[in-house]
Order: structure tokens, then sequence, then C-alpha cells
């Protein structure tokens, strides 16, 4: 079993990005890492992104996990809204119907308002080798919600035309 270490200085472990650690955090890290010894850190995340991380080293398997949240989608519908403001220039509420009916066609289409990267390292990888993983997962991660947000932006759009009677993007 993984020792479980606490690599948080304060609420977080990174400030910008994930590969961005604050010293006591980088200290941490490094110390287990050169022990040798299993760990698991838990995740843990970065103060200026809603990004989240793990490493774990269990049995000579080095793991680097990562998880890159948007505005809510499902809880509060931030996201549906940032959408709307970006694809139609509209501030106002949508009406809870239209708002059901994107919610539901976000599910069918398997949209989240998070994503998730991981990745095995040797056992033997340094900080460093950690930090160029934690970069490349992160940004891997992003794509995937980039592109989730695009679709969820012609989601809200076909459904903004629909409710102002458009079909298509013209009018009826």
């Amino acid at each position: 079993m993984a020792k479980k270490i606490d690599i948080c200085s304060g609420e977080y472990a990174a400030k910008w990005c994930l590969s961005d650690f604050y010293e006591e955090s980088e200290q941490k890290l490094r110390a287990v890492l050169a022990s040798g010894e299993d760990f698991d850190t838990g995740w843990w995340g970065c103060k200026k992104e809603i990004d989240y991380a793990r490493i774990c080293r269990e049995g000579g398997a080095l793991t680097v996990e990562v998880s890159c949240h948007m505005d809510d989608l499902y809880e509060s519908e931030d996201l549906i809204y940032d959408a709307l403001w970006e694809e139609c220039r509209i501030k106002d509420e949508l009406p809870d119907d239209i708002i059901a009916s994107i919610t539901d066609a976000c599910i069918d289409a398997g949209l989240n308002d998070e994503s998730s990267a991981e990745d095995a390292l040797p056992q033997w990888a340094t900080f460093e080798d950690i930090c160029v993983c934690l970069e490349r997962l992160t940004g891997e991660a992003v794509l995937e919600n980039k592109a989730m947000y695009a679709e969820l932006r012609a989601i809200v759009r076909e459904h903004v035309a629909y409710m102002n009677g458009e079909k298509n993007g013209t009018e009826e």
C-alpha cells in the first residue's frame, strides 16, 4: 500500500498551473521521489485554474493523473450561459424548457464539464519528468474540454435558433 503524503502548501500545491509548485510542495515531492518509497499524493490543485492532479508510485509504477474542469454544466448551468453569451451575445436567462432541452442534448452527446488524462512514467522519473508530464496531460485535457465546449456552443446556437422560430439558422 502506497504511503499517503500531503504535498499541499495551504489549500493548493501549485500556483498558476499544475507544474508551478509552491516551494514547500516541490520540496515534499522531490523528497518522496528521492526516497524510492511508494507514495500517493491524493488529489491536489492549483490556485489559478480549476485543475487537479494526483501522483502515485506503487509497485514500481509511477502514475500521473490530471483532471481539468470548466464552469459547471449540470449543477449551475454556468457553462450553458457562457456558451449563450459567446454564441449569441445574449445575457437574458433562457426558459426552463430550453435549458432542460440543452441539458438533455449535452447528456445525449456525452458532454461533461471536465476532462481527465493520465500516463505512466518509469518509477525513477524525476521531478522535472513529472512536471513535463503534468503539462502534457493538462494540454490534452484542455483540448478535450475545448472540443466539448465547441459542441456545447453549437447545441446552444441550435436551441436559440429553434426558440426564435428559425430552422437551420435561417428564418422560416
